[in-house]
């Protein structure tokens, strides 16, 4: 990377809100202090945050369903103790990480010199049908409820469920994206089935957001989203942000995916009038390949050149980058 783009890249990250919407550092963690003082087995820790001017992650509580033994009773147990970690690493960093409930704090946390961690818990299988727990975590700051993971649960089917296309929210799940919507939490429709796609959208009043999620019409993957559902989506003035994963960017071999891939999903979404509907969702930790010329969240610069050398105005990075999320935290 040549001196120039390196200043102008280094230049529009001091500017951008730049948040990326999902990561599972925190998922099956144990000790908070590796994230505080630097984790190099992971994509994603403090100092790096800082290093590469992230303003915000969006952690997820993670429940693969195979932990806690295979047992449903315990999953609750562990989605808990990861945000229990969290909180015990804002506690533990002097100021350095906070919790942003909305954008607004995310700004006042910018301002204070601190990182922000918008929490958002990934699969509502470890709630195990309880409608009090989603009051519950929202109470603790939870402000993201992605349905599904790649399971099915009491509420919602998963897109890889053999009935994604014709099963979508039981009759408890419709309360629950409700009670959800009414409580000012945002639907994250990763990993949702299309019939529960669509089935939500026309509950929630809040925009609809996809916080790692790609496009089908460059690579065709059930986690990927059709070009109906990105476009309702942008009706509803909501959110996607694009995954890393090389598997949903494209066909090519792993090592021959690279950040440009991620800039072709970008543009596919402003093929639709979405320059305010694009964001990033890298799935840091949750993805065990990154693009070849990214190995950690500072590798985030190579998704900004990429958009530089596509001849991007500025404004329309900055949008990407995060003022989109912004626009839909508030």
């Amino acid at each position: 990377m040549d001196e120039t783009h390196q200043v102008r890249i280094l230049d529009l990250h001091s500017k951008a809100p730049l948040i990326d919407l999902h990561a599972d550092t925190f998922s099956s963690a144990r000790r908070t202090t590796n994230f505080l003082d630097g984790w190099p087995k992971k994509h994603l820790d403090l100092p790096r945050m800082f290093d590469c001017g992230l303003w915000a992650e969006a952690f997820s509580l993670f429940v693969y369903p195979r932990w806690g033994g295979g047992q449903s009773s315990r999953w609750l147990e562990v989605a808990n103790r990861e945000l229990a970690n969290i909180e015990l690493a804002v506690e533990a960093s002097d100021g350095r990480f906070a919790i942003a409930r909305n954008s607004a704090e995310i700004l006042q946390n910018k301002e204070n010199g601190s990182v922000s961690a918008i929490i958002e818990i990934e699969g509502l299988h470890s709630l195990g049908g309880d409608l009090e727990l989603i009051d519950s975590f929202f109470e603790r700051g939870v402000r993201i409820f992605t349905l599904t993971w790649n399971n099915s649960n009491e509420w919602a089917t998963s897109c890889m469920d053999s009935k994604a296309q014709t099963v979508g929210l039981t009759a408890d799940g419709r309360t629950a994206v409700e009670r959800i919507d009414k409580l000012g939490g945002l639907i994250d429709f990763s990993h949702s089935g299309e019939r529960t796609f669509w089935d939500a959208m026309e509950i929630i009043t809040r925009p609809p957001i996809c916080t790692h999620s790609c496009c089908s019409s460059l690579k065709d993957s059930p986690r990927n989203l059709t070009d109906e559902q990105i476009s309702a989506i942008i009706d509803k003035a909501g959110i996607i942000g694009i995954n890393f994963y090389p598997g949903f960017l494209s066909s090519k071999e792993t090592e021959h995916v690279t950040a440009a891939d991620i800039v072709n999903h970008i543009e596919h979404i402003l093929s639709f009038d979405g320059e305010e509907n694009v964001g990033l969702g890298s799935d840091f930790d949750g993805i065990r390949y990154l693009p070849a010329d990214m190995s950690d969240c500072t590798g985030l610069s190579n998704v900004t050149r990429e958009m530089i050398n596509r001849g991007f105005p500025e404004n329309r990075i900055l949008k990407i980058l995060g003022s989109n999320f912004l626009r839909v935290f508030s």
